[in-house]
């Protein structure tokens, strides 16, 4: 999808430096997804890929997105419908965060 960000975060997994395995800690937060899912039938879970803007763009942006497909499919492994599960564009972040906070993952409940 290349949509606006919207919606209410449901879940935020931050990942190592170059590396698009899923964080230790991520079964919680998959948990959270698959019962926001169950809780709010009506709406589809969009997850967003981040990276910082240092080194090479196309990588970066490459490896967010491969970082939202590693949540996607484990996802659906935990019983969310893939229909309702979609993946966003991945984004550079620019703000005034840290390039460690960059390196997110968020799931969206939206409309």
């Amino acid at each position: 999808l290349d949509e606006p960000l919207a919606g209410d975060i449901v879940a935020t997994l931050f990942f190592e430096v170059a590396k698009a395995e899923l964080p230790a800690d991520a079964s919680a937060a998959i948990a959270t997804c698959v019962t926001a899912m169950v809780d709010a039938p009506a709406r589809r879970l969009v997850i967003s890929g981040f990276h910082d803007a240092t080194g090479d763009p196309a990588f970066n942006a490459e490896l967010a997105k491969q970082r939202a497909i590693a949540l996607r499919v484990a996802l659906i492994a935990a019983g969310a419908d893939p229909a309702r599960v979609q993946l966003r564009k991945p984004e550079s972040t620019l703000g005034d965060g840290t390039n460690a906070e960059a390196r997110r993952v968020e799931a969206r409940l939206v409309d």
